[in-house]
């Protein structure tokens, strides 16, 4: 990537996390004694020209204390996020100010490595979009009508973010309405704009936190760092 290409990263963390069962939302529980949020984005914030963090509205005063906290003020924006992921991704772009890439990254997501992140902005540099994804370990069956059957898990491959697009791209592709088709932002470029997508390797570390035992492993990560 040109030292003069500008990478803007917006930063979803919408969420409520019903799954893990805490008393906060999970992009708030403590890894290593500082907030998921936190580690998230200080991942970033030497590779971007702009962050812009999409939260629910009512944890906008929650996050400005740990920030206070934490010497992040006037690192990054906030904005409140919508319904779907897709309408607080689309909140995040309203917010985002002019760059050449946007990177789209999980809140929750907090091991991601700087050279991975590198990775990304190179293809996205020279292609367009940049979606990683690692290989497929466990083994797979799909229930059918006919019951179970086995997928061949060599073709299979399991997507990551961050997802990095040209602006441009991914700015056409969110003025579509939303759809339960668009799982994640590769699959609304593909579908509303017809291009085709460019890989590169995730990393398997680059887990995203949803349960309990999501929590333990990435403490066991955090500690060896």
């Amino acid at each position: 990537m040109d030292a003069t290409t500008k990478l803007g990263v917006i930063i979803v963390a919408g969420g409520v996390g019903n799954r893990m069962g805490a008393d906060v939302p999970k992009q708030f529980l403590s890894l290593g004694g500082k907030s998921i949020l936190e580690i998230t984005l200080r991942r970033f914030l030497d590779k971007a020209s702009e962050i812009v963090v999409v939260l629910p509205s009512d944890q906008h005063e929650r996050w400005a204390e740990i920030c206070e906290k934490s010497g992040l003020c006037g690192t990054h924006k906030v904005c409140s996020g919508g319904a779907t992921r897709f309408e607080s991704v689309k909140c995040g772009l309203a917010a985002l100010g002019e760059c050449d890439l946007v990177a789209v990254h999980d809140g929750v997501r907090p091991l991601v490595s700087e050279e991975m992140i590198g990775r990304g902005v190179a293809v996205a540099a020279e292609t367009g979009t940049a979606i990683p994804i690692v290989e497929a370990v466990d083994s797979f069956r799909v229930l059918t009508d006919a019951g179970f059957q086995v997928i061949d898990r060599s073709r299979l491959r399991a997507v990551q973010t961050p997802q990095i697009f040209r602006s441009e791209l991914l700015r056409e592709a969110y003025k579509a309405e939303p759809s339960p088709r668009f799982t994640d932002d590769a699959t609304v470029v593909e579908e509303v704009c017809g291009v085709e997508l460019c890989y590169y390797d995730g990393e398997r570390k680059n887990l995203k936190i949803t349960t309990q035992d999501d929590l333990l492993i990435a403490e066991s990560f955090i500690q060896e760092e």
